[in-house]
């Protein structure tokens, strides 16, 4: 008796879907054999720091990517998204990277912002001072910064004579609310923190798409976490 058409096909469909997954499993295993680790990344030559432009204003959120180079051609990169007006580093990463996965990712960025070279001891500076600030109020860096910190390495950042602008222009904390803030609790944190005159919040107009054009808020996403302190 002939075999169903469709019953074959689909068993052909599914011995391809198993080769696939095999194939992936495998690249994924000779992927883990291949990249080195991240927690080797600080020794590596330092092969980019970039910035955003206005990385100096408060009011705006700052880019903080460092990159090295392992000896096989993988860049490590430490990422860090920071708050400087109150809540410190709100989003963080550290990955291992082909060269070329890296370039795609610089560029993906750099088309939502202005990138600028740095210097690697103001990085570490701009990360360390904002976590510092923060938690005066309360607030923890983003659960994966320690990661992302691996890729500083051998950073200096007391050698930086930059000063770091923290919080508002009267040196008050400010509350810039991105779209996908815990706008009640950071208030409540900050009213416990310095009392209800003690800083400045700007609250966004609209939905959360209010922000899909703007340049500083394409890089905040639902990833985005800070911790609280136990209250």
């Amino acid at each position: 008796m002939a075999q169903d058409p469709r019953k074959r096909q689909q068993k052909l469909q599914q011995k391809a879907a198993k080769r696939k997954s095999k194939r992936q499993e495998l690249a994924r295993v000779v992927s883990r054999l291949v990249a080195p680790s991240l927690r080797k990344a600080g020794d590596w030559p330092l092969h980019q720091v970039l910035l955003n432009e206005h990385w100096a204003n408060t009011q705006i959120l700052t880019t903080v990517i460092v990159a090295r180079k392992a000896p096989n051609g993988y860049i490590a990169t430490g990422n860090f998204l920071v708050d400087r007006g109150c809540l410190g580093v709100k989003n963080a990463f550290g990955k291992i990277l082909s060269e070329s996965e890296y370039q795609t990712f610089v560029r993906k960025l750099g088309e939502h912002q202005r990138l600028i070279s740095g210097d690697l001891n103001l990085a570490a500076k701009i990360v360390r001072d904002a976590i510092a600030y923060a938690r005066q109020f309360g607030f923890q860096p983003n659960r994966d910064t320690g990661q992302a910190m691996l890729v500083l390495g051998n950073a200096e950042p007391d050698r930086c004579t930059v000063k770091i602008p923290l919080g508002g222009e009267d040196g008050k904390p400010f509350f810039f609310a991105g779209p996908y803030d815990d706008v009640d609790r950071i208030l409540a944190r900050l009213t416990k923190a310095v009392g209800p005159g003690g800083f400045h919040y700007i609250l966004p107009l609209a939905d959360p798409n209010f922000f899909e054009d703007d340049d500083e808020y394409l890089i905040d996403s639902p990833r985005d976490t800070i911790e609280f302190d136990d209250e």
